[in-house]
């Protein structure tokens, strides 16, 4: 269950339930914890006093979709850092474009260590290309290169106005959109600018973090196997002096 933000989205506040049958066979049966802030609830595992707080942004690995408030990345992290509060700012189908809207709106959100998880498939997101794009920030490189706002994505003629939810739904059925989409706006998910874009929306995050003073860092997933994208989406960080930890799961072990 969803709402309309700012963010384009988030979850209601409450416990919302999440189950998926396959062949009669119960696949995922969790709950998820939402806060009053509409982000997802990172239980404490201990009550030791805290003083520092870590922050997680991104989508659904992030989130943990299918996972129990006690299962996700952000709530083992504990493990490792028991006298830290850890926040979970991760949602289904967020890309980094979500995150500089969001500490643009309220840097306060930052905090003394804050870790975005992102992937290639993040970078059709940023440039409004998936259906659940609707609604939320965007973000273009003008003709200077320069990052700015651009109203909402909205794959209309409503660019500055954010539309209501149900409204994308209705848009996003048409069987003639679908066809511009497969001919013109989405004929390539992937191409130099949409990947500048990405990057430079990173590169303005850090920029942000880094005057607060506090540290930020990139969690990079290569899906499946790696390519010519990721190659490049890790040089341009590693030239602007991104910091990177690859949380790319080890192919070669059978346990993932």
């Amino acid at each position: 269950s969803y709402e309309k933000s700012f963010l384009g989205y988030q979850p209601t506040p409450g416990v919302q339930k999440h189950k998926v049958v396959s062949n009669g066979k119960i696949r995922i049966d969790s709950k998820y914890t939402i806060g009053s802030n509409k982000f997802r609830v990172t239980p404490k595992i201990n009550n030791l006093e805290r003083n520092k707080t870590m922050n997680f942004f991104g989508g659904s690995f992030v989130f943990g979709w299918g996972l129990n408030d006690n299962e996700t990345l952000p709530y083992l992290t504990q493990k490792y850092f028991k006298k830290w509060n850890i926040n979970n700012f991760g949602i289904g189908g967020y890309g980094v474009h979500q995150t500089l809207a969001l500490i643009k709106k309220n840097e306060a959100t930052i905090k003394d260590v804050n870790i975005l998880i992102t992937h290639k498939f993040h970078v059709p997101r940023t440039t409004c290309k998936r259906d659940y794009s609707f609604g939320t920030p965007k973000y273009i490189l003008n003709k200077k290169k320069e990052l700015i706002r651009k109203g909402y994505c909205n794959n209309a003629n409503f660019k500055n106005i954010q539309l209501p939810k149900i409204v994308g739904s209705i848009i996003n059925r048409s069987e003639i959109k679908k066809l511009v989409d497969r001919l013109y706006f989405r004929k390539v998910d992937f191409n130099k600018n949409s990947i500048e874009l990405y990057l430079s929306i990173i590169y303005e995050i850090d920029k942000i973090i880094s005057k607060k003073e506090k540290y930020f860092f990139v969690g990079y997933i290569i899906e499946n196997q790696k390519n010519e994208i990721d190659d490049y989406i890790l040089k341009k960080l590693v030239k602007n002096n991104i910091k990177i930890i690859n949380l790319t799961l080890d192919p070669k072990n059978k346990k993932y």
